[in-house]
């Protein structure tokens, strides 16, 4: 049976260096990819993952799926990936830690039902409270099944979750966690006592941002009282001409504002009041009162805030 690297799921090879999988001494978990990736941050080269096959794979299985999305990247193109998974599947909410201290778990799924017709069991994770990793065990007691696959989308927590499990099953092994695309490139299989846990392939999206978030996401207010760009991070650009009042949420906090119109062959957006503007992979743009709006990026999402009474 071929060995397997632990970290990308290749299977290991020693005699080509120039092939993936290669690593010097086969007895090794590694190949050298995820070795150097690991202990050095260094990685040669971004492999694009088949998200179609990995999806087929899964669903040709038997077991339960916990997809993982952060708070941050919840939109119609993320759940869209997670609505194709056909076998039993959870919705995980990762990295909570980053949620406002006022922000109810309970509030946030009915939210979720409404704006996405979400109606799937959802956990919250989190590093603070361990990842409550032993949810995961315990849904699958629940439904009895013994079989999981870790799914999500890139820089997720998914390899994050699998090691908190691990070390708390007392498995000596880690998988490779970076905040660069697709370290893992094909299923990775753990045994913990008659659970099977596969680690797979993240699937990434157009304009995902790779910034790590580790803490409280600050929003950030603007009244708007004449016209104004708002530059975020320096390069996406959302351009206002009448009064308004924004709250941004995102993971950068380098916002600028241009007295003016910058943006030059934009895109208009219609939001209606209290409404989000989806950035994919970045964050969003909550606009208080109707209004339609510029923009740099082609197509963007505009889904109603989470704050309104209905989702009490």
């Amino acid at each position: 049976m071929n060995k397997k690297c632990i970290g990308c799921g290749l299977t290991l090879q020693d005699s080509n260096k120039d092939e993936k999988g290669y690593t010097p001494n086969i007895d090794k978990e590694y190949c050298m990819r995820c070795f150097r990736l690991k202990n050095y941050g260094e990685k040669d080269y971004t492999e694009k993952v088949d998200e179609n096959s990995t999806i087929l794979k899964v669903n040709k299985s038997r077991g339960i799926a916990f997809f993982l999305i952060d708070y941050l990247n919840i939109n119609n193109y993320t759940l869209d990936i997670f609505k194709r998974i056909k076998i039993p599947k959870v919705l995980v909410v990762s990295k909570c830690d980053t949620l406002r201290k006022d922000m109810k778990f309970s509030k946030i799924v009915k939210w979720l039902e409404k704006v996405y017709d979400i109606r799937d069991e959802v956990l919250f994770i989190s590093k603070k409270n361990d990842f409550k990793s032993a949810n995961i065990l315990k849904y699958m007691d629940k439904i009895n099944i013994k079989t999981c696959f870790i799914m999500g989308i890139t820089n997720a927590g998914k390899s994050t979750l699998i090691n908190s499990i691990l070390k708390k099953n007392n498995i000596n092994k880690e998988i490779v966690t970076s905040n660069k695309p697709n370290t893992t490139l094909d299923f990775i299989k753990f045994k913990i006592d008659d659970y099977i846990i596969y680690d797979t392939p993240g699937f990434d999206y157009q304009s995902l941002n790779y910034k790590i978030i580790n803490s409280e996401i600050k929003p950030i207010t603007i009244n708007i009282t004449k016209e104004v760009t708002i530059s975020i991070n320096g390069c996406i650009d959302f351009y206002f001409d009448k009064p308004n009042k924004i709250v941004i949420y995102t993971t950068h906090n380098s916002v600028k504002r241009k007295f003016k119109d910058t943006i030059k062959n934009g895109k208009y957006i219609n939001t209606f009041d209290n409404s989000d503007i989806i950035i994919p992979g970045i964050g969003f743009i909550n606009v208080k009162n109707a209004c339609i709006v510029k923009s740099i990026i082609e197509i963007l999402e505009v889904r109603p805030n989470i704050s309104g009474e209905e989702y009490e």
